[in-house]
């Protein structure tokens, strides 16, 4: 075999080999979840407030092609208001419309009421293998409904990537 040949016999195995790799779709959502949520004092003394949220909700769209539109959304967490400095995480399973399939992420407020990060950590079936990260942001207080309720929307923006 000439030295032209070997070379080009190894460029295409090489190329074969490298491009079997799974690739993964990029995409990206921005998208407003509405949810109503209940809220339970769990403690509660002299500047210490920490009271357990557990929300649930739908993400929509404005195209309706977000990754997420149209999917639900329990939240879990807990919110701490510790001498004026308020911290707030938790996890949430968003379930795909269609197919039932879902993921969990984690969040965590930045400081800022009603905003902060968060990341997907795990997922089932079409979502199996996801990553991706993002940010929440509140689109204003409301009265609540009933005492120990919540509502609101977020929007939120993010990157989601899928293998596949």
């Amino acid at each position: 075999m000439t030295n032209a040949r070997s070379k080009s016999l190894y460029c295409a195995v090489l190329a074969a080999f490298l491009g079997s790799g799974a690739a993964h779709a990029q995409l990206t959502t921005d998208h407003t979840t509405c949810r109503a949520a209940t809220s339970t004092v769990l403690a509660q003394a002299d500047k210490t407030t920490v009271v357990l949220l557990d929300h649930r909700g739908v993400a929509q769209s404005s195209d309706g092609k977000d990754p997420f539109h149209g999917s639900t959304q329990r939240c879990v967490g807990v919110l701490a208001n510790i001498e004026g400095t308020v911290t707030a995480n938790g996890w949430c399973k968003q379930v795909h419309p269609q197919t039932g399939d879902w993921l969990v992420l984690d969040w965590a407020n930045s400081g800022k009421p009603g905003s902060g990060t968060y990341t997907i950590r795990h997922g089932t079936g079409k979502w199996k293998g996801a990553t991706g990260t993002g940010t929440y942001e509140s689109l204003g207080q409301t009265r609540p409904v009933d005492p120990g309720t919540y509502q609101n929307c977020v929007r939120i923006k993010g990157t989601l990537s899928i293998p596949g």
